[in-house]
């Protein structure tokens, strides 16, 4: 009788847990944009805006978020935030967030840049937003390519 009662008092506990993360399809996150601002020998500042849409049916309450940013398959930047920021239903806002990147993760970038003429850019946003009314915070991961090959070209010719 005791196990049963155990076992009862366990999965409640699992399933409630379960039902306090958001699901993974009602946030979107995505890079919006990215500019250098300062520049030392062994680190690099960048100012970036991360767009994040909110595909449920309630309010996001971010209370502020962390996250990694993957060039190339290789580790570049990472950033924090506590600034807090209400999304309404069906919406989406930008958050501004200073990176840092290391010397060593522009060296990794520099040495794959010889492939941007014939390769895609790909790159990885992941991290997590943490939610004012959620327990766990909500994880996110957004990879894409840009194909530079266009842009290098029109560039050099104008």
């Amino acid at each position: 009788m005791l196990r049963v009662l155990t076992l009862i008092f366990t999965l409640s506990l699992l399933s409630a847990c379960a039902g306090m993360a958001a699901k993974e399809d009602q946030v979107k996150v995505n890079l919006s944009s990215m500019k250098m601002i300062e520049s030392t020998l062994l680190e690099q500042r960048f100012a970036v805006n991360i767009r994040v849409q909110n595909r449920s049916q309630s309010a996001m309450n971010i209370k502020g978020l962390s996250f990694d940013l993957t060039l190339n398959g290789k580790d570049f930047a990472s950033g924090v935030s506590n600034k807090g920021l209400v999304i309404e239903p069906l919406s989406e806002a930008l958050l501004a967030v200073d990176i840092t990147s290391t010397l060593f993760g522009l060296i990794r970038q520099f040495q794959s840049m010889q492939k941007l003429e014939t390769e895609p850019f790909s790159y990885e946003l992941s991290g997590t937003l943490h939610l004012n009314n959620k327990m766990f915070g909500q994880r996110f991961s957004e990879k894409g390519e840009i194909d530079l090959k266009g842009f290098t070209k029109q560039t050099a010719t104008q």
